[in-house]
């Protein structure tokens, strides 16, 4: 469907796509500086306006919480005093005022290695109008030889004369040497812009949001100053108030909610601006996340900020996106009561919403969240109470959505901010316009309408967004100043609206497409763009023949005699009539009843749908992952087993090599100690531990630590080396405060060749000592939860297996110590750790040991 609804209430036109915008010579200085940086990051090059202000300046002066006529200004030093205050005064004439001085509040707070005063002053302006001020650390002049800063308070609400804000996402990241280029230009292009205020999308400050990854004018390097260095936020913070949506990145932190002061506008419209525990949706561990959602007004406007976003490493028993909606919008939560009850209270001409988490998205690793999607989640709350735009981020790339249904908002994913960019694709029929690219293929894709980048400083972006009473006007524009996808939507228009009745499933081996269609608006006349070509008169049903394999596409437009639809729907598929090559490094692992086989994903360019797993030559079963577990085996019996793969438009693969195991009649166990002797004299070495009845899994005993220093374990050696190794050890966590090193294996000499391990708050991973890298698994044994069996499989050929109580929480790969198991241990030789955990049943073998 076109991205105007069924009853014809928004349409769009587009305009003015591909115009340069003019920039300040500003903004070719703070280009060549990034360039400088990026060539000699050892000169420290920062703009000449930075080198203005005095070195007590540790962030430069930014908005925040403008409504109204209120707006916070905030600024950061070093600690050489303990005064701040703030001269202000209204701009006349073009002439800069300071009558008046207010005194500023401040908080410490610790950035890289300097501790620093975070300051603060909220302003309520007499009236409307454009204002200018300068902040003092006691009697320096912060800003030395700069200019004053200027703002302009909040359009009054109801007010019909145009404004423009700025919309961008996934920002605050630099390299090695506290460089991007692309960022600076983004930055430097919102600060151009004219724009009255800015909101983000999400994920403010890579890679945890930190006070270190905001940073300051002084301190570069890897992760740091990617927020507040002279290239970034400095260049638009000062005159442009700043409302910050969260994201995923940065949410477990309070850094984000102190640094965005928004007071004022959280009070007034009875919103949440604080972190808060939550606890525990789909099997989720308690967790203490950022709680931000509040609304404000301007002119017939009003802006709703949402809180959509959840730990990476927390899923439970599901997956980010259907935790963040059980936590968020499903009714009676907080968030979804406060936003429905705002929405029927506010009523207005305009309202724009701005989330994290991706509506509609054809990211490959950012995908849409169908969680929020539909008349009965977010997405249909929002359209029944007047949303007219949504605004995402998480991917980070540009995409522009039709309306999903009549009476839907239009979607936004603008990701662009500074995050490292990635690729689009395969392109969904409600894709209008999209644009990404690939960093490991320097290559550039699009969907819809988009012209497919030469280069990833067109990916990044920011938008500016133009409201001129029922007039909205979108316009991204890149990191270079290129103006792209101008969209202009006339909320009152009757423009026709173009829908799709049928076409070709996403991936298919016909080379005969039949496309069906309509005009919500009659008599209509259509045209009809191929593969991108130039559009050309057609009529439904459209048939396309002798289609060469890869992706093909159409877009078609109505018209009547109201105009043309400025939203051709669309639809893409890709033809695919060449089968996948057979999967590769097929192994199985016979255990105690089963048979674990795992073996390297395959690829096809229409995606993979399944695997056939054979057993003896006859069908066995199929499996969406590239591992499957067979249960149905008999001890002593050999099986031969292999795997072929079916793409998305139905092609198999020819099978692999075929493997031949045998599942034990017994299991080899060459060590095993249930604690039964009540001591440790079966370990060659041990420390800390303590061998005790309250808590055990099997019998009268089990060993215990319970140590605020760590160094608790027991090392048994073997004797002898074994290039194939199992460790099974049943695990207690009663309280984390700190890692804990579960099983370990070691060369016969000591050294360390990896181990099992858990996070304080369970998540379960492997380090590789080889490659000095963590391996996740897709376990979490949060402290209290009881006894669970952990088994961990190494062999000097590099396969890696985890089970959690007998499930695969992790089959892999990867390059491992060559030197064979001549140790095995339980428990943690480093100090200084605190927690309570307890061991029983611990086993070494040859083969499966099972829970």
């Amino acid at each position: 469907m076109n991205g105007a609804g069924a009853s014809g209430r928004h349409t769009m036109a587009e305009a003015g796509s591909g115009r340069v915008r003019h920039r300040l010579a500003r903004v070719a200085i703070v280009s060549t500086v990034a360039v400088m940086s990026m060539l000699a990051p050892a000169l420290a090059a920062i703009p000449a306006y930075a080198a203005d202000y005095s070195t007590a300046l540790a962030r430069a002066p930014y908005l925040t919480d403008l409504t109204g006529l209120h707006v916070n200004i905030n600024w950061a030093t070093d600690k050489s005093a303990t005064v701040g205050t703030l001269r202000w005064g209204p701009v006349s004439d073009g002439a800069c005022q300071l009558t008046s001085t207010a005194t500023a509040s401040r908080v410490s707070v610790t950035i890289g290695k300097l501790g620093r005063y975070q300051w603060k002053v909220p302003l309520n302006l007499p009236a409307t109008g454009t204002y200018c001020y300068r902040p003092y650390l006691a009697t320096t002049d912060l800003l030395g030889t700069a200019a004053s800063p200027t703002f302009t308070t909040q359009v009054p609400a109801g007010s019909t004369d145009p404004f423009s804000f700025a919309v961008f996402g996934d920002w605050g990241l630099v390299d090695a040497s506290g460089v991007n280029a692309e960022q600076t230009g983004v930055m430097s292009g919102i600060a151009e812009a004219g724009v009255r205020f800015a909101v983000t999308t999400g994920d403010n400050g890579y890679p945890s949001g930190s006070q270190t990854n905001y940073g300051d004018l002084q301190q570069t390097g890897g992760n740091t100053s990617a927020i507040f260095g002279p290239d970034f936020w400095t260049l638009a913070g000062p005159t442009v108030p700043l409302f910050t949506t969260p994201g995923n990145h940065g949410l477990s932190g309070t850094t984000e909610i102190k640094t965005w002061t928004q007071d004022v506008v959280v009070a007034e419209s009875g919103g949440r601006y604080q972190n808060e525990v939550y606890c525990c949706v789909n099997g989720t561990f308690s967790a203490n996340y950022g709680s931000a959602w509040y609304a404000f007004d301007a002119g017939p406007a009003r802006f709703y900020i949402l809180t959509s976003a959840w730990g990476n490493t927390n899923r439970g028993t599901a997956n980010v996106y259907a935790n963040d909606y059980a936590a968020h919008f499903v009714p009676g939560a907080p968030e979804y009561e406060w936003l429905k009850q705002d929405l029927e209270t506010h009523p207005r001409a305009v309202k724009f919403a701005f989330s994290h988490y991706p509506f509609y998205s054809d990211s490959a690793t950012e995908a849409s969240d169908t969680y929020l999607q539909g008349p009965n989640s977010l997405e249909g709350l929002l359209g029944s109470h007047g949303v007219d735009f949504v605004f995402n981020g998480h991917a980070h790339n540009y995409q522009r959505n039709l309306r999903s249904a009549s009476g839907m908002p239009v979607t936004y994913v603008t990701g662009g901010g500074g995050a490292k960019v990635g690729p689009v694709g395969p392109c969904s029929a409600i894709n209008a316009y999209a644009i990404g690219w690939s960093n490991s293929k320097a290559k550039g894709y699009a969907c819809g309408a988009a012209t497919v980048p030469t280069s990833k400083a067109q990916v990044f972006h920011f938008l500016e967004v133009t409201v001129a009473g029922s007039t909205i006007t979108v316009e991204p524009t890149d990191s270079t100043g290129q103006t792209f996808d101008v969209q202009t939507y006339d909320l009152n228009a009757t423009a026709p609206q173009t829908v799709i009745d049928s076409a070709p499933p996403a991936a298919t081996t016909a080379t005969t497409a039949t496309i069906d269609f309509h005009s919500t608006s009659n008599p209509a006349t259509f045209t009809c763009a191929v593969d991108g070509e130039a559009a050309v008169p057609c009529t439904s049903p459209l048939t396309l023949e002798s289609l060469a394999e890869g992706v093909h596409s159409v877009a078609v437009a109505a018209t009547t005699t109201a105009g043309t639809d400025p939203t051709p729907a669309t639809a893409s598929w890709q033809v695919d009539t060449t089968a996948p090559a057979a999967p590769l490094g097929l192994a199985a692992s016979p255990g105690p009843g089963t048979v674990q086989l795992v073996w390297q994903p395959a690829t096809d360019p229409s995606g993979i749908d399944d695997y056939m797993v054979t057993r003896d030559g006859a069908p066995l079963t199929t499996t969406g992952g590239a591992q499957f577990t067979d249960a149905a085996v008999t001890a002593g019996a050999t099986y031969t087993y292999s795997v072929s793969a079916t793409d998305g438009a139905g092609n198999q693969s020819a099978p692999s090599e075929s493997v031949t195991t045998t599942v034990p009649s017994s299991i080899p166990v060459i060590f095993s100690d249930g604690f039964e002797t009540g001591t440790l004299s079966a370990w060659t070495t041990r420390s800390g531990l303590t061998v005790q009845t309250e808590e055990t899994h099997n019998g009268a005993y089990a060993a215990r630590a319970t140590t605020t220093n760590g160094a608790t374990y027991a090392k048994k050696t073997l004797p002898a080396t074994y290039a194939d190794g199992y460790a099974r050890v049943w695990y207690k966590p009663i309280s984390t405060q700190s890692q804990v090193n579960i099983l370990r294996f070691r060369a016969i000499d000591g050294t360390s060749l990896g181990y099992l391990y858990a996070t304080p708050a369970g998540a379960l991973a492997y380090r590789n000592e080889a490659a000095g890298t963590a391996i996740a698994t897709s376990a979490t044994i949060p402290a209290g939860s009881g006894w669970h069996a952990l088994e961990l499989h190494t062999t000097t050929t590099g396969l890696l297996e985890v089970w959690v109580d007998g499930v695969s929480a992790l089959s892999t790969t990867t390059s491992l110590s060559t030197s064979p198991v001549g140790q095995f241990q339980i428990g943690e030789v480093n100090a200084g750790r605190t927690y309570d955990v307890v061991f029983d049943d611990a086993a070494f073998a040859t083969a499966r040991v099972g829970p």
